[in-house]
């Protein structure tokens, strides 16, 4: 008797969270740089709303405001490094809103590889880029820019982090994504709702571990 209560809570879990996947999957995968993006974004922006340079920034502002894309691309060709670079940002959030994943792939690109500005802004570039191709590239390839943005030193580790959990549960390594996870969850420096999905993603692969253990 105890074997079907326990098989009755193990379904009802999985229940539980394949609806969560479901509902969350597509947004952990790309929306959750979007948080960090948005507050990366506008914090630098708030610092060049006071800069010398108030008329560039001003016609950023009027730019995005207006949605007016095609401008917005002109703009970040013609100005200066910094308002490019979050020209680029604001002008890919607008292509993935129009499900246009390629074009905004290629201006996280071209920030990422523009020298001249801070390389925190460069590695988010390159995060942002990487969860556009989570679902498609090459794993190989994937797995080789991650390493190099999920280190104990770098600024986005736990974004990496969640992407490399992300990209080995795509390879069906659950095992392996379990332990990155954990890599997260243990770590009290790292920020709540970065261990509040990898705990709950966790839980997902652990769950389909022991499925698949049964079966």
């Amino acid at each position: 008797m105890a074997d079907v209560f326990d098989e009755i809570s193990d379904d009802l879990r999985r229940e539980k969270l394949n609806q969560f996947w479901k509902e969350n999957g597509p947004w952990i995968i790309g929306g959750a740089i979007g948080a960090v993006l948005l507050t990366g974004a506008l914090s630098f922006w708030r610092q060049w709303e006071y800069s010398r340079d108030v008329k560039a920034t001003a016609e950023m502002t009027h730019l995005v405001t207006a949605s007016d894309l095609p401008k917005l691309e002109a703009f970040a060709a013609q100005t200066d490094k910094n308002h490019a670079m979050i020209a680029r940002f604001m002008a890919a959030g607008t292509h993935l809103q129009r499900n246009e994943k390629d074009q905004a792939v290629a201006l996280y690109d071209a920030i990422a590889n523009t020298s001249g500005i801070d390389k925190v802004w460069r590695d988010l570039a390159r995060v942002s880029s990487i969860s556009q191709r989570l679902d498609k590239g090459a794993p190989d390839a994937l797995e080789k820019e991650l390493a190099a943005l999920s280190g104990d030193k770098d600024t986005w580790r736990y974004t990496a982090r969640e992407l490399e959990a992300l990209l080995a549960a795509r390879q069906n390594q659950m095992q392996k994504a379990v332990a990155i996870l954990d890599k997260i969850t243990s770590d009290p420096q790292a920020p709540e709702e970065a261990r509040r999905r990898a705990f709950t993603m966790r839980e997902l692969y652990v769950a389909d571990l022991k499925s698949n253990s049964k079966s």
